[in-house]
């Protein structure tokens, strides 16, 4: 997010713009480390989020263009009918919103599945259109490339702590002070540690993701196979990488960043395979390709924080993306260089209010596919 609202800040205005990275752009403790993610229309009844994912579409076609380089790979998202009645329930409701909307969803039947899709199985689903996959660490390294060209520049350093007053400043890993006019926060799971205790907090979680691998993956290819939702898992086509990507929609566990486990639970792996067993049966007993793990910053009702710091208007605020944010980032990265250049939002940001008696009552929620 820190790359996409420098990249904004610096569309539309001649200002210095310092990045703070402490490991480095595209590392492996970043929450968005990963090759491939999701992108789609699909947010059950939550109007609000599909909006935005319009609005979001036109920005990486425009990323796309200015940087000549395919970012998103369009495929559709497949929302499989299952057990589950949370997931079934947001599958259902998401076909409702896109239909209202006239974002062209489709019912598909039994029948019509197993021809189209005959990858998967299931009593029926639907099908959001507008659904893809983002390549994640392109966009990423594009990014970096298009800061870099217009004079953006890169630290490594860690951002220890936010002194305010009249010289408002950073105080550094380094030991030393960067001093700033505006200062946009987006450092994820670790917001927690440089925010007041009266702000909105996150919870960060460890995402486990398993990579499966086909001797012949030509049925699993973008140009055949969409994303798709199941009853507690997610996954996408081999985009990027030579595997397909299973994943659970959210995991509970929440961890200290600093000192979270890197690697994926065995039990993860077991969950996955029946996972697919169930909706994608060519898949369940092949070959492990790759393991990765992420964080989310979670915030208690999954909806982002975007706003300025009510003390300092200053300080701005972007965190708590929820496992569902990297699919706005040219969007949230420009309402971020809005509310640091102090211009009118395209969006109302009420919702993604700092402070938390603002903020909606949690419930369950559209974000990772599941609830109404």
């Amino acid at each position: 997010m820190g790359l996409a609202t420098s990249y904004n800040i610096r569309r539309q205005t001649d200002r210095e713009v310092l990045l703070l990275d402490r490991y480095g752009i595209g590392n492996e403790y970043c929450s968005s480390n990963d090759v491939n993610r999701v992108f789609r229309f699909a947010y059950g009844n939550d109007e609000l989020y599909t909006r935005m994912s319009v609005e979001s579409l036109n920005l990486w076609h425009r990323l796309e263009k200015e940087s000549g380089e395919k970012l998103l790979v369009e495929t559709g998202l497949l929302l499989l009918k299952g057990d589950d009645k949370n997931a079934n329930a947001f599958n259902e409701a998401s076909y409702n919103t896109l239909a209202r909307m006239h974002l062209g969803a489709e019912r598909i039947s039994h029948e019509q599945l197993g021809k189209r899709f005959p990858q998967f199985r299931a009593e029926d689903a639907f099908l959001d259109p507008h659904g893809g996959v983002l390549l994640a660490s392109k966009t990423l390294q594009t990014l970096r490339n298009l800061n870099a060209a217009k004079g953006v520049k890169l630290k490594n350093v860690q951002a220890q702590k936010i002194v305010l007053g009249q010289n408002p400043h950073i105080v550094t890993s380094e030991g030393g002070t960067l001093e700033f006019r505006k200062l946009v926060m987006t450092i994820g799971p670790w917001s927690n540690q440089l925010l007041r205790e009266e702000l909105v907090s996150i919870r960060p979680t460890r995402q486990q993701i398993i990579y499966f691998h086909l001797d012949n993956m030509t049925e699993f290819r973008p140009e055949k196979c969409p994303v798709f939702f199941s009853d507690k898992h997610y996954g996408l086509p081999a985009a990027g990488i030579d595997a397909v990507k299973v994943s659970p929609k959210e995991l509970p566990e929440i961890v200290d960043p600093e000192t979270a486990k890197r690697f994926v639970d065995e039990q993860q792996v077991v969950e996955a395979r029946e996972a697919c067993r169930r909706f994608m049966p060519q898949v369940a007993d092949t070959e492990v390709y790759q393991t990765r793990v992420c964080l989310y910053d979670m915030t208690d009702n999954s909806d982002f924080v975007l706003d300025k710091d009510p003390e300092n208007s200053d300080i701005v605020y972007g965190y708590g993306f929820s496992g569902h944010g990297f699919k706005f980032a040219p969007l949230i990265g420009k309402l971020l260089a809005g509310l640091a250049l102090d211009l009118k939002p395209s969006i109302n940001l009420e919702r993604f209010s700092v402070v938390p008696s603002k903020r909606r009552t949690p419930t369950l929620g559209a974000h990772l596919g599941k609830g109404e």
